[in-house]
């Protein structure tokens, strides 16, 4: 619609030997893409030389106050501070040596003196 063929696209274009005008617009061939960027463009100099009122810069920029939008919730598990809240309280215990982070199947240690 917009005439602007993605990288696919151009690819079968040119592999079948089609005339590229009809699908292209004018502005994305070649000798106009290099017109483009033959005007010379100057850096913007440095930020301490700028000349910037006094008003603006005193005046303080703060995220907008916005009300979440209704929808679908998203994956909780995602969320750190939820698995921290309402994850598992305690880790599993080894019923052979007594220490916590592994069960008595991946145990290494031995066996715990009573």
């Amino acid at each position: 619609m917009d005439e602007i063929p993605c990288s696919h696209a151009w690819v079968v274009i040119k592999k079948k030997y089609f005339d590229v005008g009809p699908y292209c617009s004018n502005m994305y061939q070649p000798c106009n893409l290099l017109d483009t960027y033959n005007i010379p463009i100057t850096p913007l100099p440095d930020q301490n030389e700028w000349n910037v009122p006094g008003y603006i810069k005193e005046d303080i920029v703060r995220p907008p106050k916005h009300k979440k939008l209704p929808r679908r919730p998203s994956k909780k598990y995602r969320d750190k501070a939820y698995n921290e809240l309402y994850g598992k309280k305690s880790k599993n215990s080894c019923s052979t040596c007594g220490f916590k982070g592994h069960n008595r199947r991946s145990c290494r240690n031995g066996p715990r003196i009573v």
